[in-house]
């Protein structure tokens, strides 16, 4: 077989035994792969594969993308490296033995393992374990982490799945324990004293690291004083420290349903780093003269302490937007939405996007089991922390543009992901202009409001945030699509993101003159590992909301419910419920007729009655099965 048809890639299972092979050249069309060519390969393994040549193979892999739905096909010929090198399992005892099956929905097999291995680990039915699986297809027990029946195992196995640090080394816990409990005169030092200020902070009412405070006035020309006081995570974390050396594999703390996994020890992010009221604390302060438009007209980074007057929950502030209590703070936050206005404005004239979305959080109870869904919405409080945070962020950016620096950036969407997004939305009764370069910021912005509020929003609007690139950390600065901005960072969350910490660390070296020849060199290695463990950190954050969502509808199967069709694939359509909850209606449950899957408008016809199921219907579906092992719940059409 010629060299030009083996190509090494990414496999990516669907986890119904076949799968693609995704490459790093983004010109070069998957390569699909059926059950019968898999050839041992897991999801997500780096592995050869040689072309099965046919007439229009060679063309449709060497070519440029395009919306045809054909795909060449090939057979994997060699495993070159596991892509998941510990898988989490549960071990299933059998009369004669037992095996491993995968917490991972993705890899559909079971691992058989010999008697003598069960004896020595003292395996029993239901133990969690780490194993490997060597190319060769040996199986090794690495550990046992616990029993499925454990309190909070359900979530700790997918913890360990995604192998995301979650303990802290002797080393990390001894240096939080050795930190001050409150500032020092020696701490303030060269810094710039706010105490005197009138600082708050806002959040929810279950944070407990408070990264970020504000102070604000009226300035005498009758502009806007806003200072965004950020905690100083740096002064207590030093570069190549033992927390250090943690944060950064961390990269973030991860939030799920019943715990958090925290970027730095409790002690620092709950104590002396978080921002909490009536006490001193050392910041890092960006405080800004912003005019009547908007505009930043003068502004100052400095290392500060500050001493927050109170704190406040978001609905406390709501309540008194809305006047409802302690009328001279009420003015105080009038003040403070007005200025908000002002910058969100300034930004939708710029062509940002917004989303809107209502944010799901699942409520479980002392034993992590699930009770509702509440959804979170944006309100006018939330709203003036979003816009002063990016305000500050973006001032912050600007004033390195030429440093070396760590850049939050998000690219323009793909042409061809716009020109599919166009077709549905078209489908839908609703206009996206396109040209050959895709779309402006500004057309994606019109849609978003036509579809506010109205049934497209639950099903076009995923459609179009998966149009969407994903942003991410880089050295070099290519601006933010989504928010419009020419410059943008992280600032304003270093207690809980590694890449804030680190602009901390160049902020500090600016101001002191310090400059490092090789940090620059680095830069692009460090935003990388920065993005990966951010999207580890989402995907981990996924699949915990939705097992909970699973467990949550498993008491369920039986009942009607009413939905939308949020997503149609050729395998069937996904319902989303009002809750967020979304379930599949398998192609096959389809008995009333022969139906007909068309790509181009998401959608199913039915050849005899030529009954239509598309994007945005409004369905009523039956939970016919709800399966927690692979997380997801099936749907019958009613």
């Amino acid at each position: 077989m010629p060299a030009i048809n083996r190509i090494i890639g990414t496999f990516s299972s669907t986890g119904r035994g076949f799968g693609f092979i995704c490459t790093d050249n983004p010109n070069e069309t998957d390569i699909f792969i059926s059950s019968n060519d898999v050839n041992g390969a897991l999801h997500l393994d780096v592995v050869e594969c040689e072309l099965k040549l046919t007439k229009s193979s060679k063309k449709q892999y060497f070519s440029t993308k395009s919306s045809d739905s054909t795909r060449p096909e090939g057979f994997i010929t060699r495993i070159v490296s596991r892509g998941i090198p510990l898988l989490a399992g549960a071990f299933c005892a059998e009369k004669r033995g037992g095996y491993i099956a995968p917490m991972e929905p993705k890899i559909p097999y079971i691992f058989p393992l010999a008697p003598a291995t069960i004896k020595k680990m003292g395996l029993v039915e239901g133990h969690l374990v780490m194993f490997s699986v060597s190319i060769e297809g040996q199986i090794k027990v690495a550990d046992i982490f616990g029993h499925k029946n454990d309190p909070g195992m359900d979530i700790m196995s997918l913890v360990r799945q995604f192998d995301i640090p979650y303990e802290f080394s002797e080393e990390a816990l001894a240096e939080a324990a050795a930190l001050p409990q409150s500032v020092s005169e020696n701490d303030i030092q060269g810094r710039t004293d706010f105490r005197k200020w009138t600082t708050i902070t806002i959040d929810g009412s279950d944070t407990k690291d408070i990264d970020d405070a504000i102070s604000f006035k009226r300035s005498f020309s009758g502009n806007f004083e806003l200072g965004v006081h950020i905690a100083d995570v740096s002064h207590y974390v030093p570069s190549g420290s033992a927390i250090d050396s943690e944060a950064f594999a961390r990269g973030t703390s991860v939030y799920l349903a019943d715990r958090v996994i925290p970027m730095i020890p409790h002690k620092l992010s709950n104590g002396i780093c978080s921002l909490n009221p009536n006490v001193d604390r050392l910041a890092l302060s960006c405080v800004m003269e912003i005019s009547n438009f908007g505009e930043v007209v003068s502004y100052r980074i400095v290392p500060s302490v500050i001493h927050s007057k109170r704190r406040f929950t978001y609905d406390e502030v709501l309540e008194l937007l809305e006047e409802r209590w302690e009328e001279p703070w009420s003015k105080y936050f009038r003040d403070m939405r007005k200025l908000a206005g002002i910058l969100r404005k300034k930004r939708m004239d710029r062509g940002a996007l917004d989303f809107g979305f209502s944010e799901a959080k699942v409520m479980v109870d002392d034993n992590g089991f699930p009770i509702d869904i509440e959804m979170r919405e944006t309100t006018a409080a939330t709203n003036i922390i979003e816009e002063f945070m990016i305000v500050c962020n973006e001032t912050v950016a600007q004033n390195f543009k030429n440093e070396p620096f760590v850049f939050r950036t998000h690219d323009g969407p793909d042409p061809d992901k716009i020109y599919q997004l166009s077709a549905y939305a078209g489908n839908l009764g609703y206009k996206l202009p396109v040209n050959a370069q895709g779309t402006t910021a500004k057309s994606l912005q019109r849609l978003l409001k036509d579809i506010q509020d109205k049934p497209a929003e639950a099903s076009l609007g995923p459609v179009i945030l998966r149009s969407l690139k994903q942003a991410r950390y880089t050295a070099e600065n290519t601006g933010h699509f989504g928010l419009a901005s020419k410059y943008y960072c992280h600032f304003t969350s270093p207690i809980r993101r590694y890449p804030d910490l680190m602009i901390h660390r160049i902020v500090k070296d600016h101001l002191n003159q310090k400059k490092d020849k090789k940090f620059k060199d680095k830069l692009p290695e460090f935003c990388a590992h920065c993005s990966q463990t951010e999207r580890n950190a989402e995907s981990l954050e996924r699949e915990v909301l939705q097992l909970k969502k699973v467990q949550l509808m498993a008491d369920k199967i039986g009942q009607y419910f009413e939905g939308t069709v949020s997503n149609v694939l050729p395998w069937g359509f996904y319902v989303q419920l009002p809750n967020t909850v979304e379930g599949l209606v398998p192609l096959d449950s389809l008995i009333d007729d022969k139906y007909v899957y068309v790509e181009k408008q998401l959608a199913f016809y039915g050849l005899r009655r030529k009954k239509r199921i598309r994007l945005g219907d409004p369905v009523t579906v039956l939970v016919s099965k709800v399966s927690e092992a692979d997380r997801k719940i099936t749907f019958t059409l009613h």
